[in-house]
C-alpha cells in the first residue's frame, strides 16, 4: 500500500506534466474509479507512444516490465517473456522505460519511443535486447537500417521534448511504485521486483 500511495503522489505529476501529450487517465478517475485493477490504471497515465506491447489490449493476462536496455537481468529475462508470449495467447506484455543505469541508457529508451511513433517500437526493442556483446552505435545503426526505419525522422523525434517528457512520465510512475531498481513487474496485480523465472511467472498468470 506504500508503494500505491507514492504512486498516486508521482502520478499527479505525470498527469500535470502529461496534460499536452494524450493521457487518458484523469486525476479524479484514479483515485475514485474502481472499475479496474491498479496495474491497468498505470497503463492509462503513460501516453500511448510509451507503451511497447505485444499481445492483445483484451488479454485475459497482463505482464508490465519496467526496464532498462542496459541490465543483464533484462536482457535474460526478456527472451522467456518472448517464449512465454509464444505459449500463451491470453497473454500480453507491456514494456515500460526505466533507464536508470546510465546515460546512454536513457538515449537508448527515447529511441524506442521515437521507433514507436513508426510503429516499430517493439521490433527496435527486441532488437535491442537481442544484440550479442555490448551495445554500441555500429550494431544499432545496423538495427535501424533491417528494420527499415527512417534514421533522419528517427533522430528527430527522440530529441524532442514530447518524447522525454514520455521516458520521464514511464520512469516517475516506476519509481512510484517502488520499481527502484530493473526488471519490476506488475504480472496482473502480483508486484515483483528483481528477475523472476519463467516457472514463477507462469505461476502467476490466470
Amino acid at each position: 500500500m506504500r508503494y500505491f500511495k507514492s504512486l498516486f503522489l508521482v502520478v499527479i505529476i505525470s498527469v500535470l506534466i502529461c496534460l499536452p501529450l494524450k493521457a487518458e487517465m484523469t486525476i479524479e478517475k484514479l483515485f475514485f474509479d474502481n472499475s479496474q485493477p491498479f496495474h491497468l490504471k498505470i497503463l492509462k497515465v503513460i501516453p500511448e507512444e510509451g507503451l511497447v506491447q505485444i499481445g492483445n489490449d483484451d488479454a485475459k493476462n497482463t505482464i508490465i516490465e519496467f526496464m532498462d536496455y542496459f541490465c543483464g537481468y533484462c536482457k535474460k529475462v526478456h527472451s522467456e517473456l518472448l517464449q512465454i508470449i509464444d505459449e500463451r495467447e491470453d497473454t500480453r506484455i507491456i514494456f515500460l522505460q526505466h533507464p536508470i543505469l546510465s546515460e546512454s541508457s536513457k538515449i537508448l529508451a527515447n529511441m524506442v519511443v521515437a521507433a514507436n511513433m513508426q510503429n516499430k517500437g517493439v521490433e527496435f526493442h527486441n532488437a535491442l535486447f537481442g544484440i550479442e556483446g555490448n551495445i554500441n552505435n555500429e550494431k544499432i545503426k545496423q538495427i535501424v537500417k533491417d528494420l527499415e526505419i527512417n534514421g533522419a525522422k528517427l533522430n528527430i523525434d527522440m530529441s524532442k521534448e514530447e518524447v522525454k517528457k514520455i521516458v520521464g512520465i514511464s520512469s516517475f510512475v516506476a519509481n512510484g511504485t517502488g520499481a527502484r531498481g530493473t526488471p519490476t513487474f506488475f504480472i496482473n496485480e502480483e508486484f515483483v521486483v528483481g528477475y523472476i523465472s519463467i516457472e514463477k511467472i507462469r505461476s502467476l498468470l490466470k
